[in-house]
């Protein structure tokens, strides 16, 4: 077999999780390669069939081995942090992707892969940090597909986690004016933020947005625009949307914030009409 029917073969057997099989495919595969790039990616998938065989030492073995031989490749520091999270070995993956990005600051996926280790170890702040960084960059390389507006929304999903909501809005927008209006993923969230700093009008507009392009599908997305309906004094709008998300879910399941929007509700005795709905009091 050539280089491609091993790679395939190793890829097959890795599938139905016969591990040393796959181990040694790509093992002979790179008798017929001597690209870096392409030597790093196979051995990369050789660590990981030794890491599901139990093979812990000689796991962390080739991942050194990759690191040490690949320095001036970007993705042999990649793929050891990405290992190091796996085993949950947080602090060393942070400390190789904090130098791999100085040693590689136009890497977008090493920019990523950290701000998301920060973001899952609830350290949101650092992770804005490392986001803010990457778009600093004049050039960044595509990682995973992602793109600069990617980058801006998740900056955006992080700043609104953090209550942070004018810097939420801010971001979000920036990524929607890199995007085309049909394609944008995140209206939802723009409409949650305007929500929040009580601006209702926007908040609707933008709720109106996502449902143009991705339609009434979550009892969720009826319940954000029911608010901004009460609030706006469109009482039968906003009972209009809670009995369709009523319908879709054969409920309601409500916050306290949610309920402080729908004071003009409760006023008229709109909830009382309703069986199934529980409000969470946290």
């Amino acid at each position: 077999m050539g280089f491609r029917e091993l790679i395939r073969s190793a890829i097959h057997r890795e599938r139905q999780r016969e591990f040393t099989k796959a181990f040694n495919l790509y093992k002979e595969s790179l008798n017929f390669t001597q690209n870096p790039k392409t030597v790093v990616k196979v051995k990369n998938r050789q660590a990981w069939c030794q890491y599901y065989i139990g093979n812990t030492r000689e796991t962390l073995n080739l991942f050194q081995e990759l690191q040490d031989r690949f320095s001036t490749h970007p993705e042999s520091r990649l793929y050891y942090a990405n290992y190091l999270i796996k085993v949950h070995n947080f602090k060393s993956a942070k400390k190789i992707l904090t130098s791999a990005i100085e040693l590689f600051p136009d890497q977008l996926e090493l920019y990523l892969t950290l701000a998301s280790l920060l973001k899952d170890t609830d350290r949101s702040n650092e992770a804005i940090q490392v986001l803010k960084q990457a778009l600093s960059q004049e050039k960044l390389s595509r990682g995973r597909g992602i793109k600069r507006k990617d980058i801006w929304s998740e900056l955006g999903y992080l700043y609104y986690q953090r209550g942070d909501y004018n810097s939420a809005l801010a971001s979000l927008k920036t990524a929607m004016r890199m995007d085309e209006e049909e394609t944008f993923l995140h209206y939802d969230m723009i409409a949650q933020c305007y929500l929040k700093v009580s601006d209702h009008k926007n908040a609707l507009k933008f709720i109106d947005l996502y449902i143009k392009y991705f339609g009434e599908s979550d009892a969720d997305i009826l319940v954000v625009k029911a608010r901004a309906h009460a609030q706006l004094q469109e009482s039968h709008l906003a009972c209009a949307s809670l009995l369709q998300a009523y319908s879709m879910e054969n409920g309601l399941k409500l916050s306290a914030e949610d309920m402080v929007d729908f004071g003009p509700l409760l006023q008229t005795g709109f909830f009382d009409t309703l069986e199934n709905v529980e409000i969470d009091e946290a």
